[in-house]
């Protein structure tokens, strides 16, 4: 069946068209539970995936940005379908480890690691509980400025500024928002936020007056947000927990110079083995963003793996691409237990490739 769905263009589109984002829930419950998906996880699944959260707090329906939230009964519920069907939570260590053995059998072997980008108060509060109730070990990716409460981390005064306004003006976009409703509220943060990513380090700082007109500090909502250093020691002595850098003001690496790059990596990773007194040996690339250049640099700095944000599962192929390694993103506006599943058996990747390689390679 699956090859094919594979030499069959039509059906591949009409596949890929239903699986869209916003209208694709029945249908991947439908894949998760038939013949279908673990077809497509002989080939797409490898030896195993690693997730990608970020906020994780006790109810979304309180935040405006529909990707970064998830609820702490998801991540429940998610940790208890994974026991039930016997998927183990690794480390990120046992993980490199387990990347290329040739010892195991891939399909019965297949696990899961967790992960946690920029360094957030609730990844404490709300999370580490549900993870220390089932014995799942984490990563969590820290960024210097959230922990200093300093820097520009824009995505955080942009929410602040939609939810305190029912009408926003953004110049540097030439555009005015009616926010009246959460709904428009909403839609428009995702707009302004994609704007912004699109050209981060040029459009970024044109939000400084737009914050200033509003009475936005990004200093008070980071601080608010992020880990206090006390928080962060904390969680850094926890048995279930590492820590893994995320540079210092979470730019996006491939638009700075080999030096500035280097430096963001070195300097935080130096940060965060100061505070926390233990080595960190982990790193994620903001935005995702990371290439050749970049891995190279994370290996300088002394970094033992690198993440990136490409949709795709473990191979022992990556043994080669240690410091390039793909990630399933886990977004709010698609928690579903049955599209958590289908990443993890490569059924996104097989779409996302269009029935390509499995092994994503930078």
């Amino acid at each position: 069946m699956t090859r094919a769905l594979m030499n069959d263009e039509g059906k591949l589109r009409t596949l890929r068209r239903r699986l869209a984002p916003g209208r694709c829930r029945p249908v991947w419950s439908l894949l998760h539970r038939s013949g279908l998906a673990a077809a497509i996880a002989r080939r797409y699944a490898g030896i195993g995936a690693i997730f990608m959260f970020h906020h994780v707090v006790p109810e979304v329906s309180a935040h405006l940005d529909g990707e970064l939230y998830i609820s702490g009964g998801f991540l429940d519920r998610w940790l208890a379908s994974l026991r039930r069907a016997g998927v183990p939570v690794l480390g990120i260590d046992a993980a490199a480890a387990r990347i290329g053995d040739p010892g195991r059998n891939p399909s019965r072997n297949r696990f899961v690691v967790i992960t946690f980008d920029d360094g957030y108060a609730d990844n404490l509060t709300c999370a580490l509980p549900i993870l220390e109730k089932y014995a799942a070990p984490f990563t969590l990716y820290v960024t210097t400025d959230l922990v200093e409460g300093g820097g520009f981390l824009w995505w955080l005064g942009l929410e602040q500024l939609f939810r305190e306004n029912d009408a926003v003006e953004v110049a540097p976009m030439a555009r005015r928002f009616a926010t009246v409703s959460r709904r428009a509220k909403a839609g428009a943060l995702a707009a302004v936020s994609a704007w912004v990513g699109a050209d981060t380090g040029r459009r970024a700082p044109l939000l400084r007056d737009v914050f200033r007109r509003y009475g936005v500090s990004v200093d008070a909502a980071t601080r608010q947000a992020g880990l206090s250093p006390e928080q962060l020691r904390r969680l850094a002595g926890h048995p279930l927990a590492t820590i893994g850098g995320h540079t210092v003001s979470h730019p996006d690496l491939t638009t700075l110079s080999e030096g500035e790059a280097y430096r963001e990596m070195s300097d935080n990773k130096a940060f965060l083995e100061n505070l926390c007194q233990r080595p960190v040996s982990h790193f994620a690339y903001p935005h995702g963003a990371g290439g050749e250049r970049e891995a190279g640099l994370a290996r300088q700095a002394g970094f033992r793996t690198a993440l990136t944000t490409r949709q795709g599962c473990l191979f022992p192929e990556h043994r080669e691409r240690l410091r390039l390694l793909p990630r399933c993103a886990a977004r709010g506006s698609r928690m579903w237990l049955s599209y958590m599943h289908a990443q993890r058996q490569g059924a996104a990747r097989f779409i996302a490739s269009r029935g390509g390689p499995p092994v994503v390679a930078l």
